[in-house]
């Protein structure tokens, strides 16, 4: 009898521990972008996974607003922006890059100190953390004053721990 209770509570601990993994990897990778922690970027960001989903959602801008305009070099324009946006996405998709980004800074601006802005962005930006699925966890950053979504960081569960895998422009 008496081990029925240590067994809910063994149940209701692990439950609350696999609820929070998701926020306290997402904190885990906040303070590895502020510290620059390279190596622990590079353990907890699917770098292919999240070239793909961003190339994917720059190529979709893209498609869209060809669509929507339409006109003579509509074609050109697709096949021009897969040229100019691979090199671009694998330049900016570094652990570098990640981190210049998570802290409210463009991935290509390789100078100045890490703190430079950081405060202001914070300012300017809601986040909002969500499970979408049980393997699927969205941050979501949106403008303070109009509620608009900027970006939103897509991370997948790997086994027992959960990886940056992949972003979400406004509207998709």
């Amino acid at each position: 009898m008496k081990k029925l209770p240590l067994f809910s509570l063994a149940l209701c601990v692990a439950a609350a521990w696999l609820y929070f993994t998701p926020y306290m990897a997402v904190n885990k990778l906040q303070a590895a972008a502020e510290r620059g922690d390279a190596e622990a970027l590079n353990e907890m960001v699917d770098f292919p996974a999240l070239r793909t989903s961003i190339k994917s959602n720059v190529q979709g801008a893209v498609s869209r607003g060809i669509q929507k305009d339409g006109g003579v070099f509509a074609a050109l324009s697709a096949a021009a922006t897969g040229v100019i946006v691979e090199p671009v996405v694998n330049a900016a998709v570094t652990p570098q890059g990640i981190g210049l980004l998570m802290t409210g800074r463009n991935p290509t601006d390789r100078d100045g100190d890490a703190r430079d802005g950081e405060g202001k962005w914070r300012e300017k930006v809601k986040i909002n953390r969500r499970w979408e699925a049980a393997d699927r966890f969205v941050v979501q950053y949106s403008d303070r004053e109009s509620g608009a979504e900027r970006i939103a960081l897509v991370m997948r569960r790997d086994g027992l721990n959960w990886r940056l895998s992949g972003v979400r422009f406004p509207g998709q």
